[in-house]
């Protein structure tokens, strides 16, 4: 283990504050750029991996965290609570540019970031690990540096009040969990309505005495090992209770408006809406004249949209990357894929459509700079007429970015 004090320049994509050694960058997490930090670190894949041991000065940006667990349990939900808010939005702004120039080699000018409405309180969704100890059982997050331990959670408070009391009534009837090593379950807000989802489980015979204890949900739902939902509880809901959604409601609102407004503003007659979740974006783009396609690979999500869709417009359950090619020609396809970005055969279907004619724009809706800036490589036939990140996520490390990309030629 080596030791070294050194002052903190950036913060990196995964929240860890960025020194240098003798030339060797070190990512040291909890610092602040502008921290004189002392730390200790290792040599790993020409990279060091350090461990904040001191500040010698204090870096201007830094704020007492707010959540007990922050520093207490060094919890590895979020990673930047020790910033200001505008610290956090600067830091996001500078990874979202690094990706571009380093990994997709096209240097752009990246905008100031759109702040969240709230910085706190502002998730609707609480997913927790669940460890089982003798008859005990603890829910909670991963340490940050040691992800193989769980610490129970007491409070979080980046998530609506309703939802962590949500978990404490959960935890109330833990007695009637199903037995099993690891569980992990989710809570949800959607509108007036708490959801509980719970996943990794071969069978659950007392569901239904666990669902009484759980007078506040309107959906139980568990999910067994082949991936097969089932309802112990599920009164009508406006939205499906389980399918992908963003987890910060006002955010996620002002994203969405300024996507379609971007679609929109590009006068489009047919557009292919890919990762379509329930199916918000192509509805509203429906209801404007243009002829949506929205695919999308959760069944309960594509049934929603297709119930909203009306002819032209249509739904597809699948895969992307199977089906693309199938549904161009359009003039714009939008692109809102999970963490991981999307399928090689994606860009492949958009670089080569079978008609020879690329869409006249692609936008492309990324949760991750790095997978997004490496799908934009892929594309080397479009150029990078926009981007714009927005903190979809306060207090960690996470940036929501909209990319607008138009074929060169």
């Amino acid at each position: 283990m080596l030791q070294a004090i050194a002052p903190i320049e950036s913060i990196a994509a995964g929240g860890a504050g960025v020194a240098r050694v003798d030339g060797l960058v070190v990512f040291v997490p909890r610092t602040a750029p502008g921290d004189l930090a002392e730390f200790s670190y290792v040599k790993k894949d020409r990279l060091g991996h350090g461990r904040l041991r001191r500040l010698e000065v204090s870096s201007p940006a830094r704020v007492a965290p707010r959540c007990r667990h922050y520093e207490r349990d060094r919890c590895g939900g979020c990673q930047l609570q020790h910033i200001t808010g505008e610290a956090q939005r600067d830091a996001k702004r500078q990874v979202v540019a690094d990706a571009f120039a380093r990994i997709a080699r096209r240097p752009v000018a990246v905008p100031e970031v759109i702040a969240s409405p709230a910085e706190w309180a502002y998730r609707n969704k609480l997913t927790l690990t669940m460890r089982r100890q003798g008859e005990h059982w603890t829910a909670g997050m991963h340490r940050w540096d040691d992800v193989d331990r769980v610490f129970s959670l007491e409070e979080c408070p980046i998530t609506h009040p309703r939802v962590v009391a949500g978990w404490h009534e959960v935890m109330a009837g833990q007695s009637l969990l199903p037995r099993a090593p690891e569980l992990r379950g989710a809570v949800r807000l959607a509108g007036d309505s708490l959801a509980f989802v719970l996943e990794g489980v071969s069978g659950w015979p007392r569901a239904h005495a666990f669902a009484e204890r759980l007078p506040s949900f309107s959906v139980v739902r568990w999910i067994d090992l082949d991936g097969r939902p089932h309802d112990v509880i599920d009164a009508p809901t406006a939205r499906p209770a389980a399918s992908f959604e963003q987890v910060n409601p006002a955010m996620a609102e002002r994203l969405h408006a300024d996507v379609v407004a971007l679609v929109r503003g590009l006068a489009p007659s047919v557009v292919v809406d890919a990762y379509a979740g329930a199916g918000d974006t192509a509805v509203a783009l429906a209801g404007a004249g243009v002829r949506v396609t929205a695919i999308e690979l959760d069944r309960e999500a594509a049934t929603h949209a297709a119930r909203r869709l009306a002819p032209p417009s249509t739904a597809v359950c699948a895969r992307v990357e199977d089906v693309l090619a199938l549904h161009l020609p359009a003039d714009v396809v939008i692109l809102n894929p999970p963490r991981g970005g999307v399928d090689p055969r994606v860009c492949d279907a958009l670089e080569s459509p079978p008609d020879g004619a690329r869409p006249a724009a692609v936008v492309y809706v990324s949760c991750n700079p790095a997978t997004l800036a490496r799908d934009v490589a892929r594309l080397p036939s479009y150029g990078v007429a926009q981007v714009q990140p927005y903190d979809m996520f306060p207090q960690t490390a996470h940036v929501e970015t909209v990319c607008l990309l138009v074929p060169e030629n």
